[in-house]
């Protein structure tokens, strides 16, 4: 695994629309904090995304996959990446943490 340079991955956050008021650096660290993990298949989409500014699909974990991600919860690359290492580190809970995410959203989106 290669190390990230911080201020790459700043400005690729700014370029998503991340807004350095509303915890940008605490959004890097988490990026970067997935070299440390059990699993370093987060870190490698991360450097991936680095790379190609693509995100790979992966099988479902949990019955959470790519398109659940991006569709249901409108999630950009960077947030993607991180419920990944997410999933991977523990994923029935954190699969069940998100599925509410999309519970809560439709709360506020029906009429």
């Amino acid at each position: 695994m290669k190390k990230i340079d911080k201020k790459e991955l700043e400005q690729r956050l700014i370029d998503c629309g991340y807004i350095p008021e509303f915890g940008l650096d605490h959004t890097i660290e988490n990026l970067l904090n997935l070299r440390n993990i059990e699993n370093p298949d987060a870190y490698k989409m991360l450097e991936e995304w680095m790379e190609t500014n693509k995100i790979r699909k992966f099988e479902p974990i949990e019955g959470i996959d790519l398109k659940f991600l991006r569709d249901k919860l409108k999630m950009k690359d960077p947030a993607i990446i991180l419920a990944y290492g997410m999933l991977l580190h523990d994923p029935k809970r954190n699969a069940m943490f998100l599925k509410r995410q999309v519970d809560k959203r439709n709360i506020f989106t029906k009429k």
